[in-house]
């Protein structure tokens, strides 16, 4: 389990701050302007196709040994995404001492939708490779995911700094320390060969009935999970502002976050080879587990403040 006590102590030393200490308040909107890739490992029960006795007349002639026998939770597979820049806005308050200022930041992210191929074949799990044949030309493995908004809680830590040669100018540097709270969708789709496409000559490590094997042709596994989860962030900060001289400034900030690894445990199918959600034996719902590995995105946000009982400069 994370670790959140000390987010909420620097929290706790706003509150204890000076009340002589100068304020302010600011608002930031920007952009995302690069994001990094986001790799996704699967955790379920996934047997091989000729093991799911659904697909059979009499589900009694389904194989129960070999790689049918495994009821253990594995690698299933590993995908990736590619998130599109965004859009974001935050609101901050802050105390300053001296040179250097903390603040307590709330902020919104929302990202474009992304949908790329699963790069099934170098995943390395048998029961996956094992299907590598099976996969329509038409509509290879995918997984996408959409409406992703994040909104993070956070404090940062920030040092003045004043830029010798430009009159009313300063800048700053620092990092910071929150919570993300995630809001996503994420999708995938698995579609085999048809009859027409050559299924029933996919070569299979067992003998299994065409009647079978007709149910599975061009058959649809697909699911669609809403993510909600909350994950630790961290940032760098640097930024520019422009003293206007009337408790105003004006300035643009930079930003690089990244986002702690995020799980999302027992996640329904919507559809297992065009069936009802279950595993091989008919019975048994079938779920996966999934691992959002750490991704980080960079921003830039326009930033205009107002300090409070600030001492003139």
């Amino acid at each position: 389990m994370k670790n959140y006590w000390l987010l909420g102590f620097i929290l706790c030393l706003l509150a204890f701050n000076s009340i002589n200490a100068e304020s302010y308040l600011s608002v930031q909107s920007g952009f995302v302007i690069t994001h990094s890739e986001v790799d996704v490992d699967v955790y379920d029960n996934n047997q091989p196709t000729y093991c799911d006795s659904v697909l059979y007349p009499d589900p009694n002639d389904a194989p129960t040994d070999g790689a049918c026998a495994s009821n253990k939770l594995q690698k299933s597979y590993a995908g990736v995404y590619s998130p599109e820049g965004g859009w974001f806005a935050s609101l901050a308050y802050g105390r300053v001492v001296g040179s250097w200022r903390i603040e307590a930041l709330y902020e919104r992210n929302q990202f474009r939708s992304d949908e790329q191929l699963l790069p099934l074949a170098t995943s390395g799990d048998r029961a996956i490779l094992s299907k590598t044949d099976e996969w329509s030309q038409y509509a290879l493995p995918n997984n996408s995911y959409d409406d992703q908004g994040t909104s993070i809680l956070a404090v940062n830590v920030l040092r003045n700094f004043e830029l010798a040669s430009r009159q009313n100018w300063s800048g700053y540097i620092g990092a910071g320390l929150g919570i993300a709270f995630l809001d996503f969708k994420y999708s995938n789709e698995f579609l085999r060969k048809s009859v027409g496409e050559g299924y029933l000559d996919v070569p299979f490590p067992v003998e299994w009935p065409e009647a079978a094997k007709l149910n599975a042709a061009g058959s649809l596994s697909s699911l669609t999970t809403s993510v909600q989860e909350r994950a630790l962030t961290y940032s760098l900060i640097a930024g520019i502002d422009f003293d206007t001289g009337q408790e105003m400034t004006f300035g643009v900030r930079l930003s690089w976050r990244v986002i702690d690894d995020v799980e999302h445990d027992n996640a329904l199918w919507r559809t297992i080879r065009s069936h009802r959600p279950v595993i091989a034996d008919g019975r048994t719902p079938f779920e996966s587990n999934f691992v959002f590995k750490s991704w980080s995105n960079l921003t830039v946000g326009f930033v205009a403040t107002r300090h409070i009982g600030r001492s003139s400069r």
